[in-house]
């Protein structure tokens, strides 16, 4: 499960998995979603635009209207958990999936986004990572979804790492989806990019965001698109 795993972040991550993986013993928790919000961490995001990633998530899961998403799942709720991304072996678990069945529960999950702190700051852009490590937090954790999804935010292009159409065929292989969230800071064409090389599954889609400064509006509207009811 952990091959992938190098230096301290990765060693870090693996124990995290570790502790989440059930035992062959014990039941899974049905919810409505699993869901890993993939952030990136690549040289190109500075601190003020990592800090706007962290207060967009937070911002998010106090909104009325993403509160009563949340709602709606009753009785199963979601899992969610998020991860920083960078280079090969550099993916962090920075929040472990978290059982979220009401909107109590998501305003403190939106507190804790908050108090969040960089990992890390990669010195290249590995997307194919970025999905790989968080499939194997899919695989791993102690939930089991009807849907579940990969969110990756990024503001750039897949530059190392593994294969990155290789990861999301694997992805796909595992019955999750991926979505996108493209930061069109300097690249302008990155939509397409994600929609041509980043996102899969039947219904997988890009919501893109105009900016590091437009990210917080981008992950509202993502989250209300996923946090859907079974059977809508």
């Amino acid at each position: 499960m952990c091959q992938f795993a190098r230096g301290m972040g990765s060693r870090v991550f693996c124990a995290l998995i570790a502790l989440a993986s059930p035992s062959q013993a014990q039941t899974k928790t049905p919810v409505v979603i699993e869901l890993v919000l993939a952030l990136d961490s690549s040289a190109s995001v500075d601190v003020n635009e990592f800090q706007l990633q962290n207060e967009g998530i937070a911002r998010a899961f106090r909104d009325p209207e993403v509160l009563q998403a949340v709602d709606n799942l009753r009785p199963f709720g979601a899992a969610i958990a998020v991860v920083q991304w960078g280079g090969p072996g550099e993916t962090q678990v920075v929040m472990p999936f978290t059982l979220i069945e009401n909107a109590r529960d998501a305003k403190a999950f939106g507190f804790r986004v908050s108090l969040i702190r960089r990992w890390m700051r990669a010195s290249s852009t590995s997307i194919a990572s970025g999905i790989t490590d968080a499939r194997a937090l899919i695989e791993s954790n102690a939930f089991e979804g009807n849907r579940k999804i990969i969110d990756v935010s990024g503001d750039g292009p897949n530059n190392s790492g593994v294969d990155l159409e290789d990861a999301r065929t694997k992805a796909l292989a595992s019955g999750i989806t991926v979505n996108g969230l493209s930061i069109e800071a300097e690249d302008r064409h990155l939509e397409t990019y994600y929609l041509n090389h980043v996102i899969i599954g039947a219904d997988s889609f890009v919501e893109p965001a105009n900016g590091f400064k437009d990210f917080a509006r981008a992950i509202k509207e993502k989250l209300l698109r996923e946090l859907r009811p079974l059977g809508s």
